[in-house]
């Protein structure tokens, strides 16, 4: 792929990701508000905008490859070097005395080493026609296999934070 193209894509995915994020939190705010129309508008553009994310990222990597590299891909590369982003993040927060960033920087990092956690016990169970419900901590991202918790063990949200996800 042309290298021009290649970098205006990544400004694409990463303002599309950005947006999503950001539209999410926009709509959750409206909800609070009590302004369920704009939040739903909101909440709308975010799934919009996400999709597209999703879109321009395959263009960006190439198809998906089979489940023995996407595992890789994830387990072995991306996590361990955004768990490695987060505590260097986390230690220049703490040496310039921005605690809530340390804080926030810590707290993604450990959810980030609980992810490869899951994956380690998904491979213990060996079951891959299972299923299992997942609940994922919509404030720092935790996710608990089975049940959910009545507080995040990593933020405290209440489990009224919590999203389930069943594969």
């Amino acid at each position: 792929m042309n290298q021009i193209l290649q970098e205006q894509l990544q400004k694409i995915f990463m303002e599309m990701a950005r947006g999503a994020a950001r539209n999410k939190i926009y709509a959750r705010r409206a909800e609070q508000e009590g302004n369920k129309a704009l939040a739903g508008l909101f909440l709308a553009i975010s799934n919009s905008e996400s999709a597209q994310a999703a879109r321009f990222l395959v263009q960006l990597r190439g198809q998906t490859g089979s489940n023995e590299s996407n595992t890789s891909m994830a387990f072995d590369h991306e996590i361990p070097a955004t768990i490695n982003l987060y505590e260097q993040t986390g230690q220049l927060a703490s040496d310039v005395q921005e605690k809530a960033m340390h804080n926030a920087c810590s707290q993604s990092a450990k959810v980030q080493r609980m992810h490869l956690s899951l994956k380690k016990k998904l491979d213990r169970q060996n079951t891959p026609d299972s299923t299992t419900s997942y609940h994922v901590c919509q404030f720092c991202g935790f996710i608990m296999a089975g049940k959910a918790t009545e507080n995040c063990p990593v933020c405290t949200a209440p489990a009224s934070r919590f999203q389930e996800i069943t594969a």
